[in-house]
């Protein structure tokens, strides 16, 4: 069956100045070793470590499956130069005319595709065994969705149609770009597919009934730079701090908890 691995985590973070784009790129070890989403030009290098890490270098990847065009999910497409490219082909005619108002996606992004072979694919689509799409538009006119049969049960990529955990109460991902109907439709069917979510923005979690765990720790991120030529580089590291739990003096315990030995 195949197995999905986190290449590069999502995360849901942005500043005032620019967006940090930082989307969930997974490897799916099936029939071909699969890259589902590739993140952008600020994560390259990132990304072929992680590769090398990994045991693998970008040549031996056999196929890249993009949710959608948005340039934080697709730049990288060109690091892989034996790979098909799956894409929806509702996602493909809607990147060379996108509306106005949907800045992450570059009139030529379909140029970037040439010389690659790309699979156009449209509604459930089985890729190879335990692998296969379903339209999740909303987010973007195109966006879709890949489900993984793994040998802990079935796994959604979610992409933007699921960008982070918090969807899931919102009712609609982070950023709608073509329909909030349908975007409200799409989350709908993928927790109707599997409980078990990789987002584009944050860490795979689990949906059970009103609850959702999420199934690994939180990663960090270290964010440096020069603010002023006098000074040296300043930095600030971003993450969760361990859980909280009340600090109780031992001597508030009952009797019966208090640690052996100790006197009141």
């Amino acid at each position: 069956m195949p197995e999905i691995e986190i290449l590069l985590p999502g995360f849901s973070i942005n500043t005032d100045q620019a967006t940090l784009g930082l989307c969930t790129v997974t490897l799916v070890r099936g029939e071909k070793l699969t890259v589902v989403d590739v993140g952008h030009f600020g994560r390259r290098s990132m990304l072929v470590d992680t590769l090398r890490a990994h045991g693998l270098e970008p040549e031996d990847i056999g196929r890249v499956i993009l949710t959608h065009a948005h340039w934080d999910h697709s730049q990288n497409t060109d690091l892989f130069p034996n790979a098909e490219i799956v894409i929806s082909k509702r996602e493909l005619e809607y990147s060379r005319n996108p509306r106005a108002g949907d800045y992450a996606t570059a009139k030529y992004f379909a140029d970037t595709l040439a010389g690659h072979d790309v699979v156009e694919v449209a509604g459930e689509t089985q890729i190879e065994e335990g692998i296969g799409t379903m339209d999740t538009p909303g987010h973007t006119a195109g966006h879709h969705s890949v489900l993984v049969q793994t040998s802990e049960g079935l796994v959604c990529l979610g992409g933007d149609a699921v960008s982070d955990a918090g969807a899931v109460r919102r009712g609609l991902p982070a950023f709608v770009f073509w329909s909030v109907e349908e975007a409200q439709a799409s989350l709908k069917k993928i927790f109707d597919a599997s409980s078990v979510i990789y987002p584009g923005h944050d860490r795979p979690f689990k949906v059970t009934g009103d609850e959702i765990e999420y199934l690994v720790d939180a990663p960090t991120i270290k964010i440096s730079g020069f603010l002023d030529a006098t000074r040296d580089m300043v930095s600030v590291e971003l993450g969760l701090p361990p859980k909280f739990t009340p600090r109780i003096n031992p001597d508030a315990l009952p009797d019966a908890q208090r640690p052996a030995g100790l006197q009141v």
